[in-house]
């Protein structure tokens, strides 16, 4: 399958984008998505097919990442707006992948959050780097060294310092 091949290394991720595509049954909470989405994330095939509960799919995002991403994603489900963000995760395999995501939760007849679609790109490594902010790199380097010497406070001002980066460069 070229779509492992790509995280593992055999073809040049710096070349080439990714895209996956997915579907969020938000009440039931099971995530459907392709073989992109699956290689991304580190889920079986299978699993994605059977439905993978949300906390199962983001599990790899990195830590300052994932609570951005996830107060973004709620504020798409409630509001309806399209989501987008950028975010990294650390795949199972140790390689440090850049996702470009984008979304939309869609309503039921009723007017209650049903489904969420939307895709992820896995970044060329240029335009990851190119896009970044030095401040935003800088956080998330204080951040890994904060979080290895445990120090809690630390860590969670820098995980706000990256929620307000990422919430400027979404806009």
């Amino acid at each position: 399958m070229t779509d492992a091949r790509v995280l593992d290394g055999d073809i040049g991720v710096q070349n080439i984008a990714l895209i996956g595509f997915y579907s969020w049954s938000v009440p039931e909470n099971r995530v459907h998505g392709d073989e992109v989405i699956a290689d991304i994330f580190g889920i079986s095939v299978k699993e994605l097919a059977l439905g993978a509960p949300i906390e199962v799919v983001i599990r790899y995002v990195d830590d300052g990442d994932k609570q951005m991403l996830a107060k973004a994603v709620h504020h798409a489900i409630i509001t309806g707006e399209q989501f987008q963000c950028d975010y990294r995760l650390t795949h199972p395999n140790g390689r440090k992948i850049h996702i470009h995501a984008i979304g939309r939760c869609l309503r039921d007849a009723d007017g209650v959050p049903s489904i969420y679609s939307g895709t992820c790109t896995i970044m060329p490594q240029e335009a990851g780097d190119v896009s970044r902010d030095p401040l935003e790199s800088h956080c998330r380097a204080a951040l890994g060294i904060a979080t290895k010497r445990r120090h809690a406070l630390a860590a969670r001002y820098l995980t706000s310092a990256l929620n307000v980066l990422g919430q400027n460069t979404r806009r």
